[in-house]
């Protein structure tokens, strides 16, 4: 009886260690364990945040530059002026017109200038004195740079006023604005360079003499004789008369 319970036991044990062997043992078909991250075979994306070459910026700029518009562009300049006058020089620009159009819309006198140039949305005009004591020059618009309407006549327009005798010269540089980057560049695009005589009138001579040293020289070249006359006079005056000679 005792045996059979030793039997039994046994049987029970042997029962139990090959259901936990069985449930402990992995199974040879399958892989090894799939981690919780596996690595993406896909290459890295590109860092789109980059800087690009300078072919390409360089291609990047060219292609900005391109997006231009052609527009007629007007202005006069005075063949010649006289010291202390003051003109007026006008700029006009409309991509509408013609530049023989265009220079029909020119008021102030002088010599009227018209050809084509490209324009972008905003524009800048600036004049400028190759001697700068030879010419006042006063802008009379209110800024230089201005917003170019594809209709309507754009002006720039300054007072000049002579200040120096002689040929003079006075510049006129057109530009437009680049947009890069988020960042503004005025781009020149055109300058035009104009001669101008300016002469002096026979009274302007006169009141541009030194007359306090004219003064002085007529004082002195009437006062100088006239007192060695009355000196000379004087002393004739004061000097004793001759005696006459005894009579024989």
């Amino acid at each position: 009886m005792k045996s059979i319970r030793l039997f039994i036991l046994s049987a029970t044990l042997t029962l139990l260690l090959t259901a936990c062997g069985t449930v402990m043992t992995p199974s040879l078909t399958e892989g090894p364990p799939t981690p919780a991250f596996a690595p993406s075979m896909t290459p890295p994306p590109t860092n789109s945040g980059s800087a690009p070459s300078l072919d390409e910026q360089m291609s990047q700029i060219d292609a900005i530059m391109k997006r231009t518009l052609e527009a007629s562009i007007a202005y006069n300049t005075p063949g010649s002026m006289i010291l202390d006058q003051t003109a007026t020089i006008e700029l006009l620009l409309n991509p509408a017109l013609s530049p023989e159009a265009l220079s029909t819309q020119v008021t102030e006198a002088g010599q009227v200038t018209s050809t084509s140039v490209q324009t972008t949305p905003r524009m800048k005009a600036m004049l400028f004195a190759e001697n700068e004591t030879a010419f006042d020059i006063k802008p009379i618009h209110d800024n230089p740079e201005q917003l170019i309407s594809a209709t309507d006549t754009t002006r720039w327009a300054w007072l000049v006023t002579a200040r120096k005798s002689g040929p003079q010269r006075l510049t006129l540089i057109i530009y437009r604005l680049i947009e890069y980057n988020g960042q503004d560049y005025w781009r020149e695009i055109k300058t035009y360079k104009a001669d101008i005589e300016i002469k002096v009138t026979m009274l302007q001579h006169v009141e541009a003499l030194d007359w306090g040293w004219i003064i002085g020289i007529l004082v002195s070249a009437i006062a100088i004789p006239a007192f060695w006359r009355w000196y000379d006079n004087r002393r004739k005056q004061n000097s004793p008369k001759r005696k006459g000679s005894p009579k024989e």
